[in-house]
């Protein structure tokens, strides 16, 4: 089955949306994204190897604004936002620069002097942050240690907290974070170590020198796709690894061999294998987009043989689909919409319009075969008719393929952009008033002509519109007879 640029429904497919340039920041990869939150405001911010910006107003999209930071040694950060009664707070950090705190206004630079400070530790080495149950948990780069602050606090004297001796096949531990199975905080959340290794300790309690904190157990999984590749969903803390993305619930219960078996990503497993060996260099993300009820995962184009995609999943359902043409090194959730940055340093919106920033995009689906209740007698499949729901005009095209083999024709071209027209602008009897908000059912027949014993029903949509398409396949009907039987 092939489901490229179809997005999978309850109940049906419909087509992505397009994609449009949001900011420019670089001419290098668009290393991170992510977001700061304080009261109703949200910033958007990003990051390419040396440096810092803040994007949330975007006066070009074509012009690189000022860098909020420069200088910095390494680009690629991990976030984490606490709120004191100071205000609310985010810490960066790299692994290679002195972690940096931003209030919403200004970066600064913490070591052992500043204001605040962070002592018993060298923050430079800070290459992982989380909260906890209200502390800020730092993974120290390359080593089994991570160091916590006081509750509730941006510094002060940070306490080490060891693996060595917890994880037994070395390496080094790369990120934390929280399982809670009622997914929100409370007594019931758990800490959750993560080693290079593929180790993965499970602690719970308020903090590690609480006496009632207790080590749950160590348990094993595939090496992890990357520190950012973590997704928190419906109480569970999900991992995206070698062998798919695996839910925590789910490694504490089964051996690692079988975790490929339970994890989300098991009907795409070949596929994701296939991903894993060719864009392993880089390090993967996963984007939660609640308001779309889907995750969009990372799968970062490692040299120019690698084509541009990215996977979907319909968070409710759990089927997976790939969106190609978007070339997605980094992601980010940000005002209730869904944002990917490139290795040239732009940052796109995606689900926008109905073209790749003014390039057309081809919508493919491939049916699994079907005999049509009768297993190995010979047919001729003469034609078959699609039924759709649109709220633009578009140029579909029904065919097929038999006997497993897959053969698509060339793709229909897009149908010409229709855009609403203004009120004192457009013209009586030739604007259009009400372009793409008003849904309609439209059918149309395709002559097949194929034979076999087996059918593929297939569907090619070209979109190259500004209009957000909100385009979906109700069924395909088909015209076939069964062929005789000779003795």
């Amino acid at each position: 089955m092939v489901l490229e640029n179809w997005f999978p429904t309850k109940s049906s497919i419909r087509a992505r949306g397009g994609s449009q340039k949001y900011a420019t920041i670089s001419t290098g990869p668009v290393l991170r994204m992510w977001t700061y939150k304080s009261g109703s405001a949200e910033q958007f911010l990003a990051s390419d190897e040396t440096n810092i910006f803040n994007i949330t107003t975007v006066a070009d999209p074509d012009v690189a604004p000022t860098a909020e930071v420069t200088g910095q040694t390494a680009g690629y950060y991990s976030v984490a936002q606490i709120g004191t009664a100071g205000g609310d707070y985010q810490y960066i950090v790299n692994g290679a620069d002195e972690a940096l705190l931003y209030d919403g206004t200004t970066f600064t630079p913490i070591n052992g002097v500043s204001t605040p400070a962070i002592t018993g530790v060298t923050t430079s080495t800070f290459s992982h942050v989380s909260l906890y149950a209200s502390r800020l948990y730092f993974v120290e780069k390359n080593t089994m240690s991570i160091w916590y602050l006081p509750v509730d606090s941006i510094g002060g004297a940070a306490a080490e907290f060891s693996l060595a001796g917890i994880f037994q096949e070395g390496g080094a531990v790369i990120f934390c974070g929280k399982w809670s199975l009622d997914s929100g905080d409370g007594l019931d959340d758990k800490f959750v170590v993560v080693s290079n290794q593929g180790e993965v300790a499970v602690y719970q309690g308020l903090y590690p020198g609480d006496a009632a904190w207790t080590k749950v157990g160590v348990y094993k999984i595939a090496p992890s796709m990357g520190i950012n590749a973590v997704m928190t969903a419906g109480g569970d803390f999900l991992m995206a690894t070698e062998d798919g993305i695996v839910p925590i619930s789910e490694a504490v219960n089964k051996d690692a061999a079988a975790l490929s078996l339970a994890s989300i990503t098991r009907n795409i497993e070949p596929d994701w294998r296939k991903e894993v060996a060719l864009r392993s260099a880089m390090p993967w993300e996963i984007m939660k987009w609640p308001t779309k009820n889907m995750a969009v995962v990372s799968l970062p184009v490692v040299d120019e043989g690698v084509s541009a995609k990215c996977y979907v999943v319909n968070l409710e359902t759990g089927s997976w689909t790939f969106y190609t043409g978007w070339e997605t090194r980094s992601l980010c959730h940000y005002e209730n919409g869904g944002d990917y940055g490139n290795n040239t340093g732009v940052i796109y919106q995606m689900e926008t319009g109905a073209s790749d920033d003014g390039s057309p995009y081809t919508c493919t689906y491939v049916g699994l075969p079907d005999h049509i209740k009768s297993v190995g007698q010979f047919k001729v499949f003469h034609s078959a008719r699609g039924t759709f729901q649109s709220n633009i005009a578009f140029r579909p095209k029904v065919s097929g393929s038999t006997n497993y083999k897959v053969s698509l024709p060339s793709a229909p071209s897009a149908a010409a952009d229709t855009t609403a027209s203004l009120w004192d602008v457009g013209l009586w009897d030739v604007a259009t008033w009400d372009a793409g908000s008003v849904q309609q059912v439209s059918t149309k027949w395709f002559s097949v002509g194929r034979s076999g014993y087996a059918f593929m029903p297939q569907l090619q949509l070209t979109l190259g519109n500004s209009i957000l398409p909100q385009i979906e396949l109700i069924s395909i009907d088909l015209i076939y007879e069964n062929g005789g039987v000779m003795v």
